[in-house]
């Protein structure tokens, strides 16, 4: 992983990174290979490479609004084996649930339509509708490249030092 992309990382996601809900992730097994923490921040490293390439394209990307949703878009699945009953509604309803997660840990004025967006529609094609902006496409897309990169048993976030990022 390129210092450029941790620095972005810490920079833009560090609140998020040390926050008590983030840090509770570590907790909760996800794809059965891993932690929502561990794939979260593996869907924000490849997120960041993203913006990366595209701010070379002279591209605009909401860095932070983008580092948020990729961080917060699955703390809705806490708890999973008690709130929902079949994994079809955990797909259903864990982006609502995210979303209810990320509007108690940012000030109200930094919630913003991207993140809504990009968290709401994460899961599509299994929704309906597609994620509006761009940054809700490169999480949908970095949310599926890192979920399969897991199951081969390489995560995007390898490289980071966990023990600097969980207490």
């Amino acid at each position: 992983m390129s210092d450029h992309v941790k620095s972005l990382l810490y920079q833009y996601g560090n609140d998020i990174l040390q926050s008590a809900e983030f840090q509770s992730a570590f907790g909760q097994t996800h794809h059965r290979c891993m932690t929502v923490a561990e794939h979260s921040l593996g869907v924000a490293v490849i997120c960041l490479y993203m913006c990366v390439i595209l701010q070379r394209l002279h591209i605009s990307v909401q860095i932070r609004s983008l580092t948020v949703a990729a961080l917060c878009h699955d703390l809705g699945i806490m708890g999973r084996s008690e709130k929902y009953h079949s994994n079809l509604e955990c797909y259903g309803r864990h982006p609502e649930d995210s979303l209810d997660v990320i509007r108690s840990m940012i000030d109200k004025e930094e919630y913003n339509d991207i993140i809504e967006d990009s968290v709401r529609r994460h899961m599509w094609p299994l929704t309906p509708v597609p994620p509006r902006y761009h940054e809700g496409v490169m999480l949908t897309t970095a949310d599926k490249i890192s979920a399969v990169m897991e199951r081969l048993g390489w995560s995007p976030a390898r490289k980071l030092d966990l023990t600097a990022v969980s207490r």
